[in-house]
């Protein structure tokens, strides 16, 4: 998206446009599994039916108990809803007792920021202190949670974990190094992208599948844009608007997410380097799922 059809700044996410209309009451919830926590897991997804019962294993097999996961559909067509609701059946009769809560809600506006930020924000709404997100083609080690709301809890206001490549996915050790490098190249050209005047801390890395926040930032902040995946780097935002609130914004490489090559499978070497890069898909579709 490009000229006259943007809606957002790049580097934090300010309306250039007038925005759609957006109340919380409006987004329908459902309570699948009862429970209520400090932390909830939002869950962003869009025609996931395929592959997220992985992800949503991995949630089961968080050790950090209470906690509720926050599942937003994006306006599936593939039957992702029916795998989540499935799925939430199953933890009803397997975790009684467990204190793992599960919602399904709908965000018919379209995008990973928009879907991500009804989540963020029906969790802070719920109660929530402690919110962390991660998607729908990643799988969260098992203390993933745990070491979020440690850090969350005690010396940070915002926590970038740590993104390592799947292993399921049959990728070979020169697919792993490239997928490395691309992670270290974005990493190191990142930080000049996001100089500026009044930011309390340097700009960290951080992928939207592994991000913990603290509810009272969060909300402080501004959140994650509400945007769609072609047009703003939705997590790149949220890091710029929290840095200028606080300095409290670490990485952390106990929280670790390994993250799906769909992308790389996709572009190509030169196509996800101008995806992360400059936010350009040279012609190929944004949206992978």
């Amino acid at each position: 998206m490009s000229g006259g059809g943007t809606r957002f700044d790049r580097v934090e996410g300010r309306p250039l446009v007038d925005l759609p209309t957006f109340r919380l009451e409006d987004r329908p919830v459902e309570v699948l599994v009862p429970g209520d926590a400090a932390a909830w897991i939002t869950l962003p997804a869009l025609d996931e039916s395929s592959g997220i019962r992985a992800t949503l294993a991995a949630l089961e097999a968080q050790t950090l108990r209470p906690l509720v996961v926050c599942v937003v559909d994006n306006g599936s067509r593939d039957g992702t809803v029916e795998v989540v609701r499935e799925w939430a059946a199953g933890v009803a009769s397997a975790t009684a007792g467990r204190s793992l809560g599960v919602r399904l809600a709908c965000e018919p506006e379209k995008g990973t920021g928009a879907a991500s930020d009804t989540g963020m924000r029906l969790a802070a709404a719920a109660g929530a202190r402690y919110l962390l997100r991660t998607d729908a083609d990643s799988l969260p080690r098992p203390t993933w949670a745990a070491r979020m709301v440690q850090r969350l809890a005690t010396d940070a206001d915002l926590v970038a974990g740590r993104m390592v490549d799947r292993t399921d996915e049959g990728n070979g050790l020169p697919t792993r190094v490239v997928l490395w490098l691309l992670v270290a190249i974005a990493a190191a050209v990142s930080v000049p992208k996001n100089r500026g005047r009044g930011y309390r801390t340097r700009f960290r890395m951080m992928m939207g599948s592994n991000v913990g926040i603290r509810a009272d930032t969060y909300l402080a902040a501004g959140g994650f844009p509400r945007s769609r995946i072609e047009e703003v780097h939705d997590d790149r935002v949220l890091m710029n608007r929290t840095r200028r609130l606080t300095g409290r914004i670490t990485s952390d490489r106990q929280a670790v997410v390994a993250s799906s090559s769909r992308r790389y499978r996709r572009y190509g070497l030169r196509g996800v380097l101008a995806w992360y890069l400059h936010h350009d898909s040279r012609g190929a579709p944004v949206d992978v799922r």
